[in-house]
């Protein structure tokens, strides 16, 4: 963007911060709608990051419950911190010991991290509780001179303008008027007027010219990748403040079971039957004594799967699929109980929004695949999956072959499934270049060798065949 054009857009900005109230805000023309700015308070929170010098913050709420609350926050803020606190709007006096959790993104891409409040950790004190669901709006939906609001850590209100929906093109991040360059705004919420979250603030740039902000469901996507759920974030579409998330105030309702794993649940969105599966560790890549590994499967290294979730029990269905897309069906064998096959990337990724879902990310994918087992497949080939020896050279309906220990069918053979993750190798490993690939899991109908828990696939995210399909992570209730 020139710099000419930047000047323009600036004189959209508003006026500086007053000073510190509740809730403080400049003053926008009079047609400028706000959102109810005492509810969402409740979901936004202020990080303080001891370190030399100190840095502090703003972060909101992704996840709650009577026991743990986890907060998105700027990875600048917290890096190299000593100790970690988080206050609550609920009760702006009071500090919350916190932690880092593994899974951040680098400081120098999206900037995003995740901390965690443990009631264990709080000398009997409870978590605060009557925290907002927050609607997360889609980043398609964003318009260069759209009025947003940012919110820094002591929950003061900046109204700004939308001037660019790239950052050095790079569009999972946005550009707005410099009004949140000051310090204690890195990991604030950047909300339309509508109370939808559209951003997180990284930083000022060009020496406090703009700010940058990173598009709200880029940042979901990247969490999600790094092994992260985001229950209290409601995805695109209406008013924000949809829900309440249950902390361990006494007003409290009570907490609702957790789920087990094993458990099922039918999402009504595609009719399909979902599974839980717990959170847990397990060693990703290349099994002990697999002569069939390939050098992009090494080498194995130790994971961990921070929070549980819903996969889906089997592939998609192309009788869910047309349930979804209004009758459409791209699949080239046919039949209502056939996984739906010639999808892309780009298309598994839209259904999974669709159903109120996403892509597993690839840990998620092995870790729910293996199901415990440390051998290449967790079962014998014949018994868990259609293969060239089996398949007759097409697809089968689903959840005919022996299921895994967490009740899911097909994780090998009959297609491929896609999941979230760009192509990379794994941390001391190597693998052939595939810029902008996309990484497929679990085999097809036709190698055998392919069929296993460790196997890798790529392609470019348009790519489509009869081998290739998915199967979703669902946030049900």
């Amino acid at each position: 963007m020139t710099l000419t054009r930047r000047f323009l857009l600036l004189c959209l900005a508003f006026p500086l911060l007053l000073a510190v109230g509740g809730p403080q805000l400049d003053y926008p023309p009079a047609t400028v709608r706000a959102p109810d700015w005492n509810t969402l308070f409740q979901g936004l929170v202020r990080v303080e990051a001891e370190k030399q010098p100190k840095d502090t913050g703003a972060g909101l709420v992704i996840f709650g419950s009577a026991d743990s609350i986890r907060v998105l926050t700027a990875a600048h803020v917290v890096a190299g911190a000593t100790s970690l606190k988080v206050y609550f709007r609920s009760d702006r006096a009071v500090a919350y010991t916190a932690h880092l959790l593994p899974g951040n993104s680098d400081p120098g891409e999206l900037d995003l991290a995740v901390l965690e409040v443990l009631k264990s950790d709080q000398k009997g004190r409870a978590l605060p509780g009557n925290i907002p669901q927050l609607a997360a709006r889609d980043r398609g939906t964003l318009q260069v001179t759209e009025h947003v609001w940012t919110v820094d850590g002591g929950w003061r209100i900046v109204p700004n303008n939308v001037t660019a929906l790239d950052h050095d093109f790079d569009t999972r991040k946005f550009e707005y008027t410099r009004g949140a360059t000051n310090d204690g705004f890195s990991g604030g919420a950047v909300f339309d007027d509508d109370g939808r979250l559209v951003g997180i603030h990284d930083e000022g740039a060009a020496g406090g010219q703009y700010a940058v902000a990173v598009k709200i469901d880029s940042a979901m996507e990247v969490l999600a990748a790094l092994g992260h759920n985001t229950p209290n974030l409601a995805g695109s579409g209406g008013r924000g403040n949809t829900g309440i998330l249950l902390g361990g105030s006494a007003t409290a309702q009570p907490a609702p079971r957790a789920p087990i794993a094993g458990e099922t649940r039918v999402n009504p969105k595609d009719g399909l039957t979902y599974v839980w599966i717990p959170e847990g560790a397990f060693t990703m890549g290349c099994s002990p004594g697999d002569t069939e590994c390939s050098p992009d499967e090494k080498p194995a290294h130790a994971e961990r799967i921070a929070n549980g979730f819903w996969l889906g029990q089997t592939e998609i269905t192309q009788a869910a699929w047309k349930k979804v897309n209004g009758g459409a069906n791209p699949s080239y064998f046919k039949g209502d109980q056939l996984p739906v096959d010639q999808v892309d990337w780009n298309q598994a990724s839209a259904y999974c929004k669709a159903i109120g879902g996403r892509l597993p990310t690839e840990k998620e994918w092995e870790y729910a695949a293996r199901a415990g087992t440390a051998g290449s497949r967790y079962g014998s080939l014949d018994a868990v999956a259609w293969y060239s020896g089996n398949s007759s050279e097409t697809t089968h309906p689903v959840g005919l072959k022996q299921a895994n220990a967490f009740g899911l069918y097909d994780m090998l053979g009959n297609v491929w499934e896609w999941a979230a993750d760009y192509w990379a190798a794994y941390p001391g490993g190597r693998a052939d270049a595939c810029i902008g690939c996309k990484v497929m899991r679990g085999g097809s109908w036709t190698v055998a060798g392919l069929a296993r828990a460790s196997a890798r696939g790529r392609n470019v995210p348009s790519f489509f065949s009869r081998l290739t399909g998915l199967r979703c992570v669902g946030e049900l209730p």
